[in-house]
C-alpha cells in the first residue's frame, strides 16, 4: 500500500496590496479644487447631433399613379381598375402554365419527322409499366394526354393572392380603366383566333407536304388500256309495206262479149 505524503508548508511573506497601483486616466480627478473654481458658474454641456437628411415636408408632392388615366378617378373607380388589372395578371399567369404544358408535349410533326428520318419507329413495342409492352406511338399519345394539364393554377391560390394583389396595385396606382379593359378584351379575342388560324394553316401545309412526299415515293401507275371500238350491230331495216291500192278499171262492155274485170 502506497503512503501519501503531504506537501511541505512554505512560509511565503506575500501581500497583494504591496504591488504598485496602476492608476487609470479616468480615475484621476480633473476638477481643480482651488477656491476660485467653486465660485465660477458651471458651463452647460454642448452636444453636436448627428447629421441627417432634412426633408421638406411642406413641398413634398403626392406620388403620381403609374397609370396617368387613374389620376382623376374616384377611389371606388380606382379600386375597380385595380381589380381588373389583378384579374388580367392572374389570367396571364395561367397562360404561362398552359404554354409550359405545351412545351412538355411531343408534337406529332416531330414524331413523324423522326420516323421519316429512320431514327425511331412508332410501331415498335417498348417496355412499359412493369413488363408490359406498348406501341411507341400509343405511348406518346398517352404521355401528351397526361402532361397536357400537369401545371395548373389552383383556385385556392387565386383566392389567397387576389385581395393582396389588388391592394398592392391600388397603392401603386396600377389598373385598367373601362376603355383600356375594352381594348384588351378585343385584342385578346383577336389574338386567340389568330393563333388558331395560323395553327390550322400550318397543319394544312404540313399535311399537303406529307401527301406530296408520299406521292413521290409511289411509282407512277400505267395509264389504263384504251378499250377497242366494237362494231355496232345495225338493226335490220323494217320492210316498208307499201299499201297497194286496189285499182278498178271500168271498161265499157262490148256488145255480145264479156271481158274480165281487173281488181
Amino acid at each position: 500500500m502506497q503512503s501519501y505524503q503531504e506537501p511541505e508548508e512554505r512560509n511565503l511573506d506575500y501581500n497583494p496590496l504591496d504591488e504598485a497601483v496602476n492608476e487609470k486616466r479616468y480615475t484621476q480627478s480633473n476638477v481643480n479644487t482651488a477656491g476660485v473654481d467653486f465660485t465660477k458658474p458651471i458651463e452647460e454641456p454642448r452636444f453636436t447631433p448627428p447629421p441627417f437628411e432634412q426633408k421638406d415636408i411642406k413641398n413634398e408632392k403626392p406620388k403620381e399613379p403609374a397609370n396617368p388615366d387613374l389620376k382623376n378617378l374616384s377611389k371606388k373607380d380606382t379600386q375597380m381598375a385595380s381589380q381588373q388589372m389583378a384579374k388580367l395578371i392572374l389570367q396571364g399567369y395561367s397562360w404561362m402554365h398552359d404554354f409550359a404544358n405545351k412545351g412538355l408535349q411531343v408534337s406529332e410533326k416531330k414524331l413523324n419527322k423522326l420516323q421519316a428520318d429512320g431514327e425511331i419507329n412508332l410501331n415498335a413495342m417498348i417496355d412499359y409499366d412493369y413488363g408490359k409492352k406498348v406501341r411507341a406511338g400509343d405511348f406518346f399519345q398517352e404521355y401528351n394526354r397526361q402532361v397536357s394539364g400537369i401545371l395548373q393554377v389552383s383556385d385556392d391560390f387565386k383566392e389567397e393572392v387576389t385581395p393582396v394583389l389588388e391592394r398592392v396595385l391600388a397603392k401603386r396606382g396600377i389598373g385598367l380603366t373601362d376603355d383600356q379593359m375594352l381594348v384588351y378584351m378585343f385584342g385578346k379575342d383577336i389574338a386567340s383566333k389568330s393563333i388558331i388560324f395560323f395553327q390550322q394553316k400550318t397543319q394544312l401545309n404540313y399535311m399537303i407536304q406529307s401527301i406530296k412526299e408520299a406521292t413521290a415515293n409511289i411509282p407512277p401507275t400505267p395509264p389504263p388500256p384504251t378499250p377497242k371500238e366494237e362494231p355496232i350491230a345495225q338493226e335490220p331495216e323494217e320492210k316498208k309495206v307499201e299499201s297497194v291500192k286496189a285499182e278498178v278499171l271500168v271498161v265499157d262492155k262490148p256488145k255480145g262479149r264479156k271481158r274480165p274485170t281487173r281488181v
